[in-house]
């Protein structure tokens, strides 16, 4: 382990982060190429309504020396298989300077531990194909198993649409 991994320290997000973990959602977004979707102070309103709330979802922040350097957004998930809560971890990002540190297992091992002591039975997520760095880290989790399943989402013009059909 590095000096630079020894120095983050990951905890739980609470209210006073909503500012910075919008700030790094924005840097996600353009990582990813994805134009910004909100302005960044409703971003973080909207993060401080629904964060340590139910329904709502919890994240984990990432630090080095005081300045945030990753986050783990994640939200509990019905797994029919067992019919028992998952962890869905629905975003994760470590940013430039921290990568290759440590910063990102580190976030996963924090969420497998929130599974395990809550007695959830699994920790899902999904990740782009193209995101080849972000695969092969994944491939190097323990016990990792890749489900072969597609990812749809209706959204918008076409939830509204198909929430109107009879």
């Amino acid at each position: 382990m590095s000096d630079a991994t020894q120095a983050a320290t990951i905890r739980r997000a609470e209210a006073e982060d909503c500012g910075r973990l919008a700030a790094l959602l924005i840097e996600a977004f353009a990582f990813y190429g994805d134009p910004q979707p909100l302005p960044a102070s409703e971003m973080a309103e909207r993060l401080r309504r629904r964060l340590n709330q139910e329904p709502g979802f919890e994240a984990l922040v990432a630090e080095r020396d005081g300045s945030p350097v990753g986050f783990a957004i994640y939200a509990p998930v019905f797994w029919t298989t067992d019919c028992e809560l998952a962890l869905f971890l629905k975003e994760i990002y470590v940013t430039e300077s921290a990568r290759s540190d440590g910063v990102g297992r580190a976030l996963m091992a924090e969420m497998a531990r929130v599974a395990v002591t809550r007695g959830w039975t699994r920790l899902v997520w999904t990740v782009d194909r193209f995101n080849r760095q972000a695969v092969r880290f994944y491939k190097s989790l323990p016990g990792l198993r890749v489900l072969d399943k597609n990812v749809f989402l209706v959204t918008g013009e076409g939830l509204t649409d198909l929430a109107e059909e009879s």
